[in-house]
């Protein structure tokens, strides 16, 4: 597109990926601790989340950063606009339950969630664009195969930090064969998304994250007719 050969040895476009890549690590690192304790629960959920979020934007005031900024917006509009991804896997496949964890809900989700999926956002957006800038199409099988393995991470060591569960569908050990496929989607949706910020306005933001909440349940209702709609789970 049209920012494919943006300039990536720029000292600004490397600070993004370490801030970034550093939220990926803090977040794979913390959830395998919190799998090793007995006490987690919602509230740890929200702590991290927090913590992703306070260096985001203390990146973004330092650095006077707008594309990072942009993108915390479009990830959070990502985050509300999921809802009904998560009710709908909640209540009509009834494949997710929430309940091991705890604390205030937002509809069928837990009221961290939104924030749990900015981060999301904002980790395979900037990843996805730095890979299509650099890889094009090739870029995107990347950042996909990166989600279909890095967010499935999460959704088995949810189970053991008591964020929530999954049952009654096919699984390989306790994630669901439909997250698995889901997620590859949904981190090419993302990064597509996100290719569009490089230059653009807040409510350009706001409307990618809008379309990205779709794009998330249109990916998950599709893998889960591949993996458990069109047969039947013994």
């Amino acid at each position: 597109m049209t920012y494919r050969f943006h300039n990536q040895s720029d000292p600004l476009e490397r600070a993004r990926l370490r801030i970034v890549l550093a939220t990926v690590v803090i977040n794979i690192v913390a959830v395998a601790l919190l799998a090793l304790t007995r006490w987690s629960d919602w509230k740890t959920g929200l702590a991290l989340n927090l913590l992703d979020n306070f260096l985001l934007l203390s990146f973004v005031f330092l650095r006077r950063d707008l594309l990072i900024a942009r993108l915390m917006v479009f990830g959070l509009a990502v985050g509300f606009a999921e809802l009904p991804a998560d009710a709908w896997l909640v209540l009509h496949t009834r494949t997710l339950d929430y309940s091991v964890g705890g604390g205030p809900m937002l509809w069928c989700s837990p009221a961290w969630m939104p924030l749990a999926w900015e981060i999301v956002a904002v980790q395979f957006g900037y990843l996805g664009l730095r890979l299509w800038e650099r890889f094009g199409g090739f870029g995107l099988l990347l950042i996909g195969g990166l989600g279909a393995v890095n967010i499935p991470y999460y959704e088995e060591m949810a189970r053991r930090i008591h964020w929530w569960t999954y049952s009654g569908c096919r699984m390989i050990s306790f994630t669901p064969y439909y997250i698995v496929l889901g997620e590859f989607g949904i981190a090419v949706a993302l990064a597509l998304l996100a290719v569009q910020l490089r230059r653009g306005t807040w409510k350009k933001a706001a409307i990618a994250g809008l379309v990205g909440g779709l794009a998330i349940f249109i990916c998950y209702a599709l893998a889960y007719l591949v993996t458990d709609g069109l047969v039947k789970v013994k």
